[in-house]
């Protein structure tokens, strides 16, 4: 298997990947609104291989194809690592337990790539989206692929002075970096354990107001999911908020498109079912759709 023309690079040495990446979403619009594209700071090696890979389809009359791409990078310590195609096909791979992963992918066109990580307890990472144009007869090789770490909170909202626990996944030994930005801003730094985990309990002794959480590794731009939360006069725990979301008419503790789309099925109709009317007014309109939208973690 010979390696032809194999480069590393920082992204914006081609940062017209981003350009083509904002002008693909005017044609196909990207249903993963937390998606990141490729950042700066993330440095891959994107190399074709000459030759032939195995399917990775199991019907019969598989054999080889001639050209793909293979992503492979880091995530969690036994983290499922999925790659979606733009006509919703799925592949997903288990990580080892150092978090490496690597996913052979059958494809011969321009295809968006969407990669996303979940941990052993279920939370999720970032989305990272790759727009990738491939040759017949070439094995488009993307390493160098890191995943932000994930992240949950204990409590939704947070009495001034209180504490708060923030907790999740990461590469094993890792340094962690968890800010709060708001009406102030402050960041602690934890040590991730052998297998990945870490968590916190910290106090809050920040001004009252709304406030982001985001997790991410020392001088990467690549988050966590962010996550919202009040400063203000009493504390109310995350678990408890979630179990009566307004908008979760699926009831799946998460706010995702599933959910606004039955939310747009009754704007502006008369009888909305409760789990839509978010403010309880019995018409479903703009402010339903903010209330909603607060809770976004699709």
């Amino acid at each position: 298997m010979l390696y032809a023309g194999i480069m590393s690079f920082k992204i914006k040495h081609i940062i017209f990947l981003g350009t083509l990446f904002t002008l693909l979403n005017l044609f196909f619009p990207n249903k993963n609104l937390n998606a990141l594209t490729l950042t700066e700071t993330e440095n891959v090696s994107i190399g074709a291989i000459v030759g032939s890979i195995p399917t990775i389809d199991p019907s019969p009359g598989g054999g080889t194809y001639q050209s793909g791409v293979r992503f492979s990078g880091l995530a969690y310590p036994n983290a499922l690592v999925t790659v979606q195609k733009r006509d919703s096909t799925f592949v997903t791979v288990t990580a080892d337990e150092k978090g490496a992963f690597s996913i052979l992918i059958p494809e011969s066109s321009w295809q968006l790539f969407t990669l996303f990580a979940v941990d052993v307890k279920g939370r999720k990472s970032t989305l990272l989206n790759f727009p990738t144009i491939l040759y017949s007869g070439y094995i488009t090789d993307i390493s160098g692929i890191r995943f932000a770490p994930t992240l949950v909170t204990d409590k939704l909202s947070v009495k001034k002075g209180d504490f708060i626990t923030v907790s999740g996944s990461a590469l094993p030994n890792s340094n962690i970096e968890v800010s709060f930005e708001g009406e102030e801003s402050k960041t602690f730094y934890l040590v991730s354990d052998s297998l990945g985990f870490f968590s916190a309990t910290v106090p809050l002794d920040l001004k009252n107001g709304e406030y982001v959480v985001r997790a991410f590794y020392p001088k990467d731009s690549r988050t966590s999911k962010a996550l919202k939360i009040t400063v203000g006069n009493s504390s109310i725990l995350r678990n408890e908020a979630t179990n009566n979301i307004p908008g979760d008419c699926n009831f799946d503790q998460n706010i995702t498109l599933v959910d606004f789309s039955v939310l747009a099925f009754w704007y502006g109709k008369p009888n909305p079912p409760k789990c839509v009317d978010a403010n309880s007014d019995k018409i479903i309109n703009l402010v339903d759709f903010s209330i909603v939208a607060f809770y976004w973690n699709g």
